[in-house]
């Protein structure tokens, strides 16, 4: 599963190094990975009311000026993306599921993060948890590494609980569902202590062999810090076009959110463009 050639905004890997994961900076890119989640949540049958008529799946969170979007592309192609937002006033997007979960969290001190609208096309010739695993293994690293979190929290398609139980390892997964109201699916909340997960890691997969251990996966990455200088290199909030573009344009993201949604998520973008960047705590 190994991932190398850090060139430019390129992330290559594969057997031909043929595929490539770039961070989503531009509108180009962002429309990519926003209207392949759009497709691929429609190929399942989903009832996509977030996205209306645009055919992109984007949300109030998608353009907070510190989520970070991960495309993977090959051949010109989008294959897979997976975003990842900090908490902050604005909330998470499983505060509209799971708001008493996420309370109790808060209440502890916890710093989170929410990885959100991962999508993998599963047609494309690769293997799709290959695939899903490099973009967690990114999204892992801008959660330690960049926002300096906790936690990793994230409302999942009830049917993938094993996925995230017995191979990533969340060591929360909660047994009850929800309806999600802007997809209509049932979906469960997990948690991922980043504090204690290297060491459940290397006790559950530290002694396999090849792409079982995902404990040198995540944690024995000779090139870690040069994909963490990757990622801050190529990090990019949206441009004011860009949030018009998405958030009214192409979505109804701003006018669902309401008007003190709107209010923190503008504070937020002017910080953004004072400042260059997250902290250790948004709020």
């Amino acid at each position: 599963m190994g991932g190398r050639l850090l060139d430019g905004n390129e992330y290559r890997f594969g057997p031909k190094n043929d595929w490539t994961i770039v961070v989503a900076t531009t509108q180009a890119l962002r429309e990519k990975a926003f209207r392949l989640v759009h497709e691929i949540y429609l190929g399942k049958g989903y009832a996509l009311k977030a996205s209306g008529a645009s055919e992109l799946w984007c949300t109030i969170h998608h353009l907070h000026p510190h989520t970070l979007t991960f495309l993977a592309v090959k051949a010109g192609k989008a294959a897979g993306t997976i975003s990842i937002v900090p908490d902050s006033r604005l909330g998470l997007p499983a505060d509209i599921i799971f708001p008493e979960r996420l309370a109790i969290l808060r209440k502890d001190g916890r710093r989170l993060s929410e990885i959100f609208s991962l999508g993998v096309d599963e047609g494309i010739a690769h293997s799709a948890i290959d695939l899903t695993m490099h973009l967690y293994r990114l999204v892992h690293l801008a959660a330690t590494r960049l926002f300096h979190n906790t936690d990793i929290v994230a409302s999942v398609m009830a049917h993938h609980a094993v996925f995230y139980s017995k191979i990533l390892l969340f060591d929360e997964i909660s047994p009850e569902s929800r309806q999600s109201p802007k997809t209509g699916e049932q979906v469960i909340f997990t948690r991922m202590n980043l504090e204690t997960m290297e060491s459940r890691y290397a006790d559950r997969c530290g002694r396999l062999k090849g792409k079982r251990n995902l404990h040198r996966w995540f944690f024995r990455n000779d090139e870690e810090q040069a994909m963490v200088d990757w990622i801050r290199r190529n990090r990019q909030p949206m441009t004011a076009g860009e949030l018009n573009y998405f958030g009214a344009e192409k979505s109804h993201a701003l006018a669902d959110a309401g008007s003190d949604a709107v209010a923190l998520l503008m504070d937020y973008c002017r910080k953004s463009e004072v400042d260059g960047g997250p902290k250790r705590r948004e709020d």
